[in-house]
């Protein structure tokens, strides 16, 4: 839950300072991932069905990961599409967090789904410092490199989100071991039962 509370809040609490140089209008990029979010989470109950909390989970770190790769490599409008890809990616972490919880551990009831929401938050306060600690790094390496102005403010943010890859990325491969351990806990239940 750590994780996946700074991969969705990480790239868009730094997005005006982060983008503000890419050719893309920061707080578009904001309202864009926050619509698409929204419709996302709608039909949420659809792609859960089709894919299972933990499917969902891993797809989502997936896009999640090539959106913030392509938030850090592209400018101008393509900023969009990435930002589109990225909200995707997002949309479905914190619900099905807190939905896995409730399905596969369902005897901690509302505190565990309280816990893990409470952990998301915390994580929140932990990571932006470090966050911020990289953007001013990343503006003193660019500082280095002769960057000034525009030029400095996109290398800052553009590397800031390449090093954010890193949340999403750990993701992947969590939610793999994940979903095959969720798979092989129910076929071993589905065995038992028919036993």
């Amino acid at each position: 839950m750590a994780l996946t509370a700074i991969s969705e809040f990480g790239p868009t609490q730094w997005v005006n300072l982060i983008l503000s140089s890419s050719g893309a209008q920061p707080m578009l990029v904001l309202a864009l991932i926050t619509g698409t979010m929204a419709v996302a989470r709608f039909f949420g109950g659809n792609a859960v069905h089709q894919f299972n909390t933990t499917g969902v989970l891993l797809i989502s770190a997936v896009l999640a990961t090539i959106g913030l790769f392509l938030l850090s490599t592209q400018t101008g409008n393509i900023v969009y599409g990435a930002a589109f890809v990225f909200a995707l990616g997002i949309a479905y972490f914190w619900p099905n967090m807190i939905g896995f919880v409730a399905k596969y551990i369902p005897e901690s009831g509302a505190l565990g789904m309280s816990i893990v929401g409470a952990i998301g938050m915390f994580s929140s306060s932990i990571f932006q410092p470090i966050i911020g600690g990289w953007i001013d790094a990343n503006r003193v390496d660019g500082q280095a490199q002769g960057l000034t102005d525009g030029a400095l403010e996109l290398y800052t943010g553009q590397t800031t989100l390449g090093t954010m890859i890193l949340f999403p990325g750990i993701l992947i491969a969590l939610f793999t071991i994940l979903y095959f351990w969720v798979r092989n806990r129910e076929k071993n239940k589905s065995q038992v039962a028919i036993a």
